[in-house]
């Protein structure tokens, strides 16, 4: 698969848990790591995440985003949390219940 130049625009699909947006780009970005933090600026992420991508070569299934070039003019990019990310996540979720309503949520069971 060949890639696009570096002055072509590209347009991806990012693809998160929740939704997929299209993001323009007007340039292909120098890096994985400069596509990953235009993404967070660009779509108001704040964990930390790692790109898989639809491959062609391999009937559109996932596949690490490891070289910039490897990425199509117009590709589906999806968002991978890493695992700290994905713990801030849960732990974000489950200190939303406060600690008093999680405790009456318990049964209690007197034994004698």
């Amino acid at each position: 698969m060949a890639a696009a130049s570096p002055e072509q625009p590209m347009v991806l699909r990012v693809v998160e848990t929740d939704r997929a947006r299209k993001l323009k780009l007007s340039a292909r970005p120098a890096s994985v790591d400069a596509l990953i933090n235009i993404i967070k600026e660009q779509l108001e992420i704040d964990l930390d995440f790692s790109l898989l991508y639809e491959d062609s070569d391999f009937d559109g299934k996932l596949t690490s985003l490891a070289d910039i070039e490897e990425l199509p003019q117009k590709a589906v990019v999806h968002i991978s949390l890493s695992q700290d990310s994905s713990s801030i996540a849960s732990t974000d979720l489950l200190s939303d219940v406060s600690s008093p309503e999680r405790l009456s949520r318990w049964i209690v069971i007197e034994l004698p």
